[in-house]
């Protein structure tokens, strides 16, 4: 059984790196200013960044596997939902749906 992945939004914007397995991400201060960033909880922001780093050595996407991201992010009560509906985690065709619709 394959599990889905989710891809980061905006992944460019937090990745200039040709090549996979940077020795670091971009994190803009702009971030600060992001109602929907600043509405979540303290705890969602932490894991979001640890995603967003552990994303850079996987093409912008993270597995939808809660125990896996758990143990290899060392974090515990991830909540993915947070994160997907706060539009920070995109689900497999998500993308595609918002433009047949626009």
């Amino acid at each position: 059984m394959t599990t889905a992945l989710l891809s980061i939004k905006n992944w460019s914007t937090f990745q200039h790196y040709g090549r996979r397995n940077p020795p670091w991400i971009k994190l803009h201060r702009a971030i600060l200013d992001d109602y929907a960033f600043c509405s979540l909880p303290d705890v969602a922001k932490g894991h979001l960044i640890l995603m967003w780093l552990y994303a850079s050595q996987n093409n912008g996407t993270v597995p939808h596997d809660v125990p896996f991201l758990e143990r290899k992010l060392s974090i515990s009560d991830l909540n993915l939902e947070v994160l997907i509906d706060g539009g920070f985690l995109v689900p497999p065709g998500a993308a595609s749906v918002k433009l047949a619709r626009g």
